[in-house]
């Protein structure tokens, strides 16, 4: 014969809060039966104690995928994107000048100007 708990008591029994016990019964981790007065949910004591012997279910790793993509920067496949170009690589084969030459302007090369190089100018302290 089925022993059958209150939320409160498999919560308790648990170790976890009744909104924690109700989002297992959302996930599928626990199937309550509804009692006489037709709004309480009960729960297979069993069920419980084995969920309780083998932890908090835990979701599987993966399943959705994140892209976040600009004009500038693009996240996905685990792989950092600057302008289209992989960031390893243009760590690894381009000078710092170049890849911020790129981010500026969205190309390599002399796409950033050069300040004009001035004359050196020496200072006279009254020596004549």
């Amino acid at each position: 014969m089925t022993e059958w708990i209150g939320a409160a008591e498999a919560a308790q029994r648990l170790g976890i809060k009744p909104a924690s016990l109700y989002s297992y019964v959302s996930r599928g981790v626990l199937s309550p039966r509804r009692g006489s007065d037709g709004r309480a949910s009960l729960f297979d004591a069993a069920e419980i104690a084995g969920l309780g012997r083998h932890g908090r279910p835990r979701r599987a790793p993966g399943g959705a995928e994140l892209v976040i993509e600009s004009e500038l920067t693009e996240i996905s496949d685990d792989r950092l994107r600057f302008r289209g170009h992989d960031a390893i690589a243009l760590a690894t084969s381009r000078s710092f000048e170049d890849v911020a030459g790129l981010l500026w302007t969205g190309s390599f090369g002399d796409a950033l100007p050069r300040p004009r190089s001035r004359p050196a100018r020496t200072r006279w302290s009254g020596c004549r």
